[in-house]
């Protein structure tokens, strides 16, 4: 989703969680900063939902003129459809799949 790329593994505690790489390319010091507490916060109201996952974010652009509300709106959709993702391969416990 535009400057962000997301990585979804199940984990291997009963406790997901969070790395994020920004590089210099993703703006100054500030700006990642911030990038790195609007995931972290997203990421807990997901881990609530589904504590097994893993998760990679990756910052390929700048991000400086990206508005908080932005950020946290593409944070959500990209750890929503990647939890998603996962569930879809991974079918539940009890299903019998077969």
């Amino acid at each position: 989703m535009g400057s962000w790329t997301a990585y979804v593994a199940p984990s291997g505690n009963s406790v997901g969680r969070l790395i994020v790489a920004l590089g210099r390319s993703a703006g100054g010091s500030v700006t990642r900063s911030r990038a790195r507490r609007l995931a972290r916060d997203v990421f807990k109201q997901l881990r609530d939902e589904r504590p097994e996952l893993d998760l990679l974010l990756l910052v390929r652009e700048d991000i400086r003129n990206q508005t908080r509300r932005d950020i946290r709106k593409t944070l959500q959709k990209l750890m929503t459809r990647g939890a998603e993702g996962m569930q879809r391969e991974r079918p539940a416990q009890g299903d019998a799949g077969g």
